[in-house]
């Protein structure tokens, strides 16, 4: 394997969503070694697409048409299809930063033993209220799994914005765990990985500078829907890796208002948007209270 970097994205009909990502690829400062896209069988103008970014750029561009369902088999693929020593993956309505290459490559060149290294996430919509809750409640829960730029808790490698050793899963036989496919397609794929990985005793750093930016929910359907997944497939791991009892161990603790506060300066949004904020997560809040509770009686029926 003589190439550094493999970038995958995985995508499933949103050929737009995967034209501007693809069109940030183009404008980096330093290029890609390859770029492999796993379409899972896209009813859409996927290919089209496809095609003419190929016929525009200078780096590699390898297309797999995949039929199978299920999120880890779907990432295992592109895994597999990666020719490079380190893979990198950023999701299709995702947006790169120009220097999202380079960096990546600057992290290498400094950790080059690593099993990962992952980036930060921003969101397209940033004065929408439900799209800066998701940025803000993902920047928690990453962050207090985080001293300095290392990631001391690998559950929260992200396949929006991560990188991987090729080798080091390799050796280590790992992948993304196909068994867990029963449960929600499989989603939170990442969490598990990056739970094999630190079970495997693999390092990870975070390098924030490693920057895209993510295209949230933007109406309070799409974002309680999205939520309450997350918390479906989270049980699902949470049996295989007790991670309940981790989060309690954590000592980084924030307020809500403090959470809200410091999102706001950092976004220069005022006062109403502060509170619609504070609003619409004191509502996950609740969520978090009532979901055991369904849950149980669910399971009890």
């Amino acid at each position: 394997m003589n190439n550094i970097i493999s970038v995958v994205i995985v995508t499933k009909d949103r050929q737009e969503e995967l034209r501007h990502c693809l069109g940030t690829l183009t404008c980096q400062s330093e290029l890609m070694d390859e770029l492999i896209i796993i379409d899972n069988n896209s009813s859409d103008n996927t290919l089209e697409v496809v095609k003419h970014f190929q016929k525009n750029v200078l780096f590699k561009v390898k297309y797999v048409k995949y039929r199978g369902t299920g999120f880890p088999k779907i990432y295992n693929r592109g895994l597999k299809e990666a020719s490079s020593d380190w893979i990198a993956f950023i999701d299709d309505d995702c947006v790169a930063d120009v220097n999202w290459v380079k960096e990546i490559k600057n992290s290498i060149k400094k950790y080059p033993t690593h099993a990962a290294i992952m980036g930060w996430c921003g969101t397209y919509y940033s004065k929408n209220v439900y799209s800066l809750a998701t940025l803000m409640f993902d920047n928690i829960w990453k962050q207090r799994s985080i001293i300095g730029n290392v990631v001391v808790d690998l559950e929260v490698l992200d396949n929006k914005n991560v990188v991987y050793r090729k080798k080091f899963l390799q050796e280590n036989s790992l992948e993304y765990d196909e068994g867990r496919i029963e449960f929600q397609n499989g989603a939170s794929e990442d969490c598990d990985l990056g739970m094999q990985i630190q079970n495997a005793n693999g390092k990870a750093v975070c390098n924030k500078k490693i920057m895209i930016w993510h295209s949230d929910p933007r109406n309070w359907r799409w974002f309680i829907n999205k939520y309450i997944m997350s918390w479906k497939s989270y049980q699902s791991l949470n049996f295989k890796w007790n991670l309940e009892d981790r989060e309690k161990m954590k000592s980084k603790q924030i307020s809500l208002i403090t959470a809200v506060s410091e999102m706001g300066d950092s976004l220069k949004i005022n006062f109403l948007s502060k509170l619609k904020l504070y609003i619409v997560a004191k509502q996950v809040m609740f969520l978090n209270r009532v979901l055991p509770i369904l849950f149980r009686i669910k399971n009890e029926k």
